[in-house]
């Protein structure tokens, strides 16, 4: 059994057809009110922003470079002298922002601007660092950790065009759990510039990502949605377990295959983690389980975000903390903290999932979700990518007419929409047509779980017997057989699920999988 990158490789000349599908006027007025910032001084800053720049159709002068540090963390001078106000003066001289007329010894104030999107390359630094923590008259010690001034960079530029303010802690989002964006009863004065990088562990996952996000836009979300409660009773936790829900909830009700686990660990590397389109879970540290095996590979649009206090204390690692590793494995967008953020003022990830699905961009939906600026969130992804852009039957136009065999991922989501609204005949026709007109596994699958679902154990069975004579990975191969086993077994028929499992045992000999698989062994009783 081999593993099929198809899919998982962009083909050559792909962006052309990018850019012929971004040819309309939603996505030109995007370009038309995006800046990117890349950094004079690291030489790759440039060569990606162009290459960002040319897929999305930004014009050339949008492009602003500073002379800037050449590493993640900058101090808050260094930030003021060399980043904000630099920044600023470029945006006054190209005519990016209406001011006031400046007082002697003042700031010019903001008054309007027609920039929304403000890119930040690989390259430009990621966090400022603390400069000295502020205690507040009357509060109390424990809380003190909230009034300090160390930043994500990406959180201090969403609030650039604003009077100025407290940098000692939080200063409040005002396009919090807004609907629309430009929110309504907003003044224009106090929305925040939409922030985000593209940054990652090296130039090429940066690349990557800037290909993946204009692929999902195209085709969409591709794969199964994987959500991995921290299974706590703590109140100071259960919260985020109910942000996760609720996105799980949500994604569900858009036709996903989803996966919740409620164990307090990630899934354990032996879990057959695949095709994971859109992942979000908590708490370790370091990247671990599914995600740390050699060949495990996120698909081309994919969003992933694990919630960690230090989830982005760097994005130049493959191995340490989680953004640089998600984005290595192929992510387009996540986000995380570079300091302690303290979990009320990360991302609701149900407001951040309601916001995507409800057709706003990665960049709008995330600052859509969470209550703070000038805090310690940094946004890592093309702020424009908007995967639900299209419709699903848009997409599924698009994946056919480039006979794309991702096709396969579109139909489920199909498949499980009719089968929420109580269609289940009609959901088990569109499944087995196009089974017989693809041959997919994905779909072979899919069809074996409806029959499962509706009590026709024989038939399921037979189909994941089917599936595992064809080329699959071994993720798809102990799913399958572990269900196959399960099933043959509920109904009488032990000797070949000894079989099937002997044969998978013998095929994936040395995979770390087969544990996973080994709660199916028909040698220990059925619980």
């Amino acid at each position: 059994m081999t593993r099929s990158r198809t899919g998982y490789l962009l083909q050559a000349g792909l962006l052309l057809l990018f850019a012929f599908s971004l040819a309309q006027p939603a996505a030109r007025a995007e370009a038309a009110h995006t800046v990117v910032l890349a950094n004079r001084n690291v030489p790759d800053s440039l060569l990606l922003a162009r290459y960002y720049m040319e897929g999305r159709g930004i014009p050339d002068q949008h492009l602003c470079v500073l002379d800037l540090p050449d590493e993640e963390i900058m101090s808050r001078e260094d930030y003021e002298r060399r980043l904000r106000r630099p920044l600023l003066d470029w945006l006054f001289q190209h005519e990016w922002v209406e001011s006031d007329a400046a007082e002697e010894g003042r700031d010019p104030i903001p008054t309007a601007t027609r920039l929304k999107y403000l890119v930040s390359m690989y390259g430009v630094p990621l966090r400022i660092a603390e400069s000295g923590t502020r205690a507040r008259e009357g509060v109390d010690p424990s809380q003190r950790g909230v009034f300090k001034d160390t930043a994500a960079v990406d959180s201090e530029l969403a609030a650039l065009l604003h009077p100025p303010y407290d940098l000692a802690g939080i200063k409040v989002n005002p396009v919090f759990r807004a609907e629309l964006w430009p929110p309504m009863g907003v003044p224009p004065a106090q929305i925040p510039l939409v922030a985000a990088r593209l940054d990652g562990p090296t130039p090429e996952v940066v690349r990557n990502m800037i290909d993946g996000a204009l692929f999902g836009e195209r085709y969409g979300l591709l794969g199964r949605a994987y959500f991995d409660l921290r299974g706590t009773r703590d109140p100071g936790y259960v919260l985020g377990d109910i942000w996760i829900q609720e996105a799980y909830h949500r994604m569900m009700r858009e036709g996903f295959e989803c996966v919740i686990q409620g164990e307090p660990e990630v899934w354990r590397s032996s879990y057959p983690m695949e095709d994971a389109a859109f992942y979000l879970g908590w708490y370790t540290e370091h990247v671990s389980g599914p995600f740390t095996r050699d060949d495990f590979r996120l698909p081309p649009g994919s969003i992933a975000y694990h919630l960690h206090s230090g989830s982005a204390a760097t994005l130049r690692s493959t191995s340490r903390q989680w953004v640089g590793p998600l984005l290595a494995r192929g992510a387009a967008a996540s986000m995380g903290a570079v300091h302690e953020p303290f979990l009320i003022y990360t991302p609701q990830l149900h407001q951040f999932t309601r916001a995507l699905c409800a057709g706003h961009s990665f960049g709008e939906s995330v600052y859509m979700a969470q209550s703070a600026l000038s805090w310690q969130i940094t946004v890592v992804g093309d702020p424009l990518y908007r995967p639900f852009r299209y419709s699903l039957d848009q997409q599924i136009a698009h994946l056919e007419e480039d006979e794309r065999p991702e096709v396969a991922w579109a139909y489920v989501r199909k498949i499980n929409l009719l089968a929420r609204r109580g269609q289940l005949n009609l959901a088990l026709e569109f499944c087995r047509a196009q089974l017989e007109a693809t041959n997919s596994p994905v779909l072979r699958e899919k069809l074996g779980d409806l029959y499962a679902i509706n009590e026709l154990f024989d038939f399921a069975a037979d189909e994941y017997r089917t599936l595992l004579g064809q080329q699959i990975s071994p993720e798809t191969a102990v799913r399958a057989g572990g269900r196959a086993m399960w099933l043959l077994r509920t109904i009488g028929r032990s000797q070949e699920a000894a079989a099937i499992y002997d044969e998978l045992r013998a095929q994936l000999a040395g995979n770390v999988m087969l544990f996973w698989l080994a709660q199916f062994d028909p040698q220990v009783p059925a619980r």
